[in-house]
Formats: C-alpha cells, sequence, structure tokens
C-alpha cells in the first residue's frame, strides 16, 4: 500500500510539473488568451497502453494547429471513459484531469491501476483527452497480467470484391474466444464482448498488447468502404502456445467472407395460395349463391327484396332482402299470404345465416304463387338469362381467390449494426392471378390508407435477409370486388352489381295496355293486380329493393377487409450477387452466386385481418434490384 501510494503522489506531482512550479493538483487551469474555436488536433504515443495490475503506465499526448505546429501553454482535459464497475476500469486513477501543454506542445498523463477482479479477466477501458479548439482523441487501455504481443496484418481478399474498394478495417480483438464460435454476421451475439476497436488501412499490421499466453484469442476484421458499407470480413484465430517471450508473433488475418451490401431498393413479387380458404370467402359465396339457390330464383329473390323494402328499420329490420313475416306493413302482408309454400333449396347451393325460404309454384291455398307469376315475367327472356350463368358465381368467387399476387417496393439502408438495414416496405399494386384476364390494382386506385410499414430493422445474417413483422392495409375484400367486376361482370356486359342487378331485373317484362313494361314497372303492375291495389303501390319498395341487393352484393366483399392494418408480413429470403460487386442484386431468385447454399424463393408468413376473423398462410416471394438503385 506504501508503494502505491508514493507512485501516486510522484505521478501527481510530476504531471503537475509540466503546468506550474509546484504540486496543485485540483486547481482549475485557466483557458488560454487566444482559446481557439477550431482547426486543432490531438494526438497520442501510444494510442494503446497495456498495464499491469497495481501497476502504471504514461502516455503522452501532442496537440497541433492547422499547420501541424505545436501548440503550447494550452489546457487538455483527460477523463476515463469505461464500463462504470471497478472491475471494468481496475479502480483505475489519473495523475491528473487538466494540464497545460509544454513549449513543444505535448503533455504526460499518468494511469494508475488497482488489482483486477476475482475472476481476474483483462479490464479495458479509453482515456478521453479533449481540449477547445479540437475533437479529442481516445487512448484504450488494458489492464492484464498477459504479457504477449502479436501483430494483424488484415489482408481483403481483392478478387471477392470486384470493382469495390475497402478503405478502412475494423478490427475486433476477442480475449478467450474461438473464431468458430463468432458470427461474422451477428457478432452482437457473441457472449464475449471485444476489446476497444481499431481502425486501420487495409495491408497495414497493427500490433495487440497484454494477449494470453494459455487458451485461445480470435481477431475479426471487417473490410468497409468509403460510405461505411461492410463488404468483407474474416477471422484469425491466435493459440496462445503459439506465442513466445519478448517475440511480437505476426499473424496474416485474410478477409474472405463476402458481404453482399443490401442498401437500395427492390422491386418486389409476392405470390400467395389462399389453401385453405379465407372464413369470409363463405359468406361472399353464400349472398352471390342468392341469384340461383332456389328453384324459382332471381323471381323469389327479386319478391324478398322488394317486400322487405316496404318498411325498414335500421336496428330491427334492415333493408337487406330478408323481410320479416308480420313486419313489412299491411301490404307486406298481403305479399306474403300469397308466396309460394316453402321448399327445399336446390341440391348443392349454399345457405348463409339470413337465407330466406324458397319459394313453391303454389301457395298454401294451392293457387299459383305469387313466386311463379313473378318468374313467368322472364319468359320471354330465359335464353338469355341462362346463358349469364348466374350460378356459377360463387365457384367463380372461390377461384378468383384462389391466390393473390402483391407487387411492392423494399428499400434498405445500413443500420447501426454490421448486419442490420433500416427497412421500409411500400405496396405498389395487388393481382389476382386466376382472374378471367390479369388485371393489376394500384394504390391509388384502391385508396389504400396505410400502403407503407416502416421504421422495420432487418438482419442479413447467414446468407438470408430476415424482415421481422411489419402491418399495412390491403384491403383485399376491395380489391376482389374490383377485380371480380372487371372480370366475371364485365364478360356478362354489366360493370358492377349495380348494373348487374338492373340488367337482370330488366329482363322481367310484360305488356300492359299496349306498353311492354320491364323492371320494377312490370313488377309493380303485376302484383298491384294480383292484391288489388292501386298500381305504383309497390314501385317504390321494388327500386328501393334493388339498390338493397346491389349493396349487399357489394358488402359481401366488404367481409374479406379487416380494420386499417389488416395485412401483416414476416419472412427471410436468400441475399445474391449474380455478378460478384459486393451489391445483392436479388433477394429470393435462383440462379446466380448467393452467399448462403439455399438458393430459391424467399418465404412470407401472413397474417390477413377480416370481419370474419383472423386469417393465417404462407407465400413465397422475390425481389430484383431496381436499376440504378445505389
Amino acid at each position: 500500500m506504501t508503494r502505491r501510494l508514493r507512485i501516486v503522489l510522484r505521478g501527481v506531482c510530476l504531471l503537475a510539473a509540466f503546468a506550474a512550479p509546484g504540486c496543485r493538483a485540483g486547481a482549475p487551469l485557466p483557458l488560454p488568451d487566444a482559446a481557439r474555436a477550431g482547426g486543432l488536433n490531438l494526438g497520442a504515443t501510444p494510442a494503446s497502453l497495456v498495464i499491469r495490475p497495481s501497476g502504471s503506465g504514461r502516455i503522452r499526448f501532442f496537440l497541433y494547429d492547422e499547420q501541424n505546429l505545436p501548440v503550447p501553454d494550452y489546457p487538455i482535459q483527460f477523463s476515463i471513459v469505461g464500463d462504470a464497475s471497478s472491475d471494468g476500469t481496475a479502480n483505475a486513477q489519473l495523475s491528473s484531469t487538466e494540464v497545460l501543454t509544454d513549449s513543444a506542445g505535448s503533455a504526460v498523463l499518468e494511469i494508475i491501476v488497482g488489482n483486477l477482479g476475482s475472476n481476474n479477466r483483462p479490464a479495458a477501458f479509453t482515456i478521453q483527452a479533449t481540449c477547445q479548439g479540437s475533437p479529442g482523441m481516445q487512448a484504450d487501455i488494458l489492464v492484464t497480467t498477459n504479457a504477449f504481443s502479436v501483430e494483424i496484418l488484415p489482408v481483403p481478399a481483392d478478387d471477392l470484391l470486384g470493382s469495390n474498394t475497402t478503405t478502412t478495417i475494423h478490427l475486433l480483438f476477442y480475449d478467450e474466444t474461438l473464431c468458430a464460435g463468432l458470427d461474422l454476421g451477428n457478432l452482437g451475439a457473441s457472449p464475449n464482448q471485444p476489446r476497444a476497436l481499431r481502425v486501420v488501412a487495409p495491408n497495414t499490421p497493427t500490433a495487440f498488447a497484454g494477449v494470453a499466453g494459455q487458451g485461445n484469442s480470435a481477431v475479426v476484421g471487417l473490410g468497409l468502404d468509403s460510405r461505411g458499407t461492410v463488404l468483407i470480413g474474416g477471422c484469425v484465430d491466435l493459440p496462445g502456445s503459439s506465442l513466445r517471450d519478448s517475440q511480437t508473433i505476426r499473424a496474416t488475418l485474410y478477409l474472405d467472407h463476402l458481404f453482399p451490401s443490401l442498401a437500395g431498393t427492390f422491386q418486389v413479387s409476392s405470390d400467395f395460395t389462399l389453401s385453405p380458404a379465407p372464413p369470409a370467402l363463405a359468406s361472399m359465396r353464400a349472398v352471390w349463391q342468392e341469384w340461383t339457390r332456389c328453384p324459382l330464383d332471381p323471381a323469389r329473390l327479386w319478391l324478398d327484396c322488394t317486400i322487405d323494402a316496404l318498411v325498414s328499420n335500421p336496428t330491427t329490420d334492415p333493408n337487406d332482402c330478408v323481410p320479416v313475416p308480420g313486419g313489412e306493413g299491411s301490404l307486406g302482408d298481403l305479399l306474403m299470404a300469397r308466396r309460394g309454400t316453402a321448399v327445399a333449396a336446390l341440391a348443392g347451393t349454399l345457405t348463409g345465416a339470413s337465407a330466406t325460404p324458397c319459394r313453391a309454384a303454389t301457395d298454401s291455398s294451392g293457387a299459383t304463387s305469387l313466386d311463379a307469376l313473378v318468374s313467368d315475367l322472364f319468359g320471354a327472356n330465359q335464353a338469355r338469362l341462362a346463358s349469364a350463368n348466374l350460378g356459377s358465381f360463387p365457384t367463380e368467387l372461390a377461384t378468383l381467390l384462389g391466390e393473390i399476387r402483391i407487387d411492392s417496393t423494399l428499400t434498405l439502408a445500413q443500420g447501426r449494426e454490421t448486419n442490420s438495414y433500416d427497412t421500409s416496405h411500400a405496396l405498389v399494386s395487388l393481382v389476382f392471378p386466376s382472374a378471367i384476364s390479369l388485371t393489376s390494382f394500384d394504390v391509388a386506385t384502391l385508396g389504400l390508407p396505410l400502403s407503407e410499414a416502416t421504421g422495420i430493422v432487418s438482419t442479413f445474417k447467414n446468407g438470408q435477409i430476415s424482415i421481422p413483422v411489419h402491418a399495412f392495409t390491403a384491403w383485399l375484400g376491395t380489391t376482389a370486388r374490383y377485380a371480380f367486376e372487371s372480370n366475371n361482370l364485365k364478360s356478362r356486359g354489366t360493370a358492377n352489381s349495380t348494373s348487374l342487378v338492373n340488367w337482370v331485373f330488366g329482363l322481367g317484362q310484360q305488356v300492359s295496355q299496349g306498353t311492354l313494361l320491364g323492371s320494377c314497372d312490370a313488377l309493380d303492375v303485376l302484383l298491384s293486380d294480383q292484391i288489388k291495389q292501386p298500381r305504383g303501390s309497390l314501385l317504390s319498395a321494388c327500386r328501393t329493393g334493388l339498390i338493397a341487393l346491389a349493396g349487399k352484393l357489394n358488402a359481401a366483399f366488404d367481409s374479406l377487409n379487416g380494420p386499417d392494418l389488416d395485412f401483416r408480413l414476416s419472412g427471410s429470403a436468400p441475399v445474391i450477387d449474380t455478378d460478384g460487386d459486393g451489391r445483392a442484386d436479388a433477394l429470393g431468385q435462383s440462379g446466380g452466386t448467393a452467399t448462403s447454399s439455399a438458393v430459391g424463393p424467399g418465404l412470407w408468413s401472413a397474417e390477413i385481418d377480416s370481419q370474419a376473423g383472423a386469417y393465417l398462410t404462407y407465400g413465397s416471394w422475390t425481389a430484383v434490384r431496381v436499376s440504378g438503385s445505389p
């Protein structure tokens, strides 16, 4: 203890002598008359120092101006930067926290350390030197009982880099570690922390002191280009048994692990096969089955919509083509009394939760039912009605929703960690490949409120880019409706549900007083005469009912939509550098030279939220770098 105390006092007085006569540690030094706003540079010799436990060491700092001339009589401040615990700094103390430079622009700092912790593991910290007008500098301190040294020569494999050039090498020294225990693409996962980072030029030898003579150490080298992107890496093991006393051993660190840069923008094509079908599809098909569910359809459907529109209440009786017996007013009671008796639906048809009874050709009294009479309105146009093949709608919907293609852009920028990328994923368009003709619907057409996911941190490891869960609005129901209209309805000569409804019931016709009537005019005359009411009594209800039917058909697609963020994705893909230039040319595309032996499409896991509940599915994807993307 006495010897250590003597060393401390001597170091303090010695360093203070550079500042002023006597030993006045602790008194703040005044700023020079001409304090610099900038242009000063600090250097240190040595830039790193190994100190044995309960020992001390010195570093000489040099201050230069912009003309590389020494700056005398200028104050420099010192501090310890590192783990705040005593084990992290070995109870280190500084001979002074502020010193004036001498006539040669230099100042000597003594660092005094105590013992290591109970595990005797080396302690590493840095000395931060600062002064006004200078960016400052750091000197690395290692406290260890190890006495060996090695010189590392980092050599990038230029033949693997192509046209890219490494401008700096980052060297990371790992004590008590083997290269086999390190993942170059995920160094943060290593249980051992490296010593302070060394930044050197390629092919420049760098010495590391305080290396253990037992066990193993490892040095990792990462080659970076001028933008700070990691291009290539490597690792070399340093067996303690190979080191020699009083002799610096040189080891070559060959950087031969290529890191393709993913930074840039990629065009992504993702394909999802919806099998089994999403729950919402069943209700969608049931609604569109209403055209041909019953033997007397579409007459039965026409009557249901008209009667239901006579009286409506948003709470108890919405206008949805499902009449409530006894709840549709006096006209509704008269019409319901003349409906056909209930019969079974056609074999193989779907029944929704709100399906009304199918009707026979006779009513309860044995007379011809209104359903049969309305069906006769289509008599002259039965061939045209049959040609529309309305009964195939459910099958066509199932085919349409069998698969989905999403076109998007993926933009990646170098993240904070070596293997991380700040990512944004933006929808461009949605396509249903099984449609009659491929039609792409872009984001603007769909009006998606949240079409881009940002703030995603993707990782590059083992030749794979991994993209965590992110979400945006897809509104598959809305897109499916557009595709159905532009393909399936267009093939029938109609543009949308409204025009389909008007066309179908426009085929219902009859002659009255020498005038050919169609649609609601024909239905009103027929029904009003049958229940002995003035003509025109049912005209408004019929028109309102047809509007309700068109809305119901459209709303069926809405069941596949979810809230604002209804499409969640996460996935991974092989990273492919086809020309070996250090840039990823594709993600998940066969062919070329990949950084992983598994070359194939990327895989997505997707969760689709809809009104009918969440739906999990999987998809494949490929991405190609956009031409001109950095």
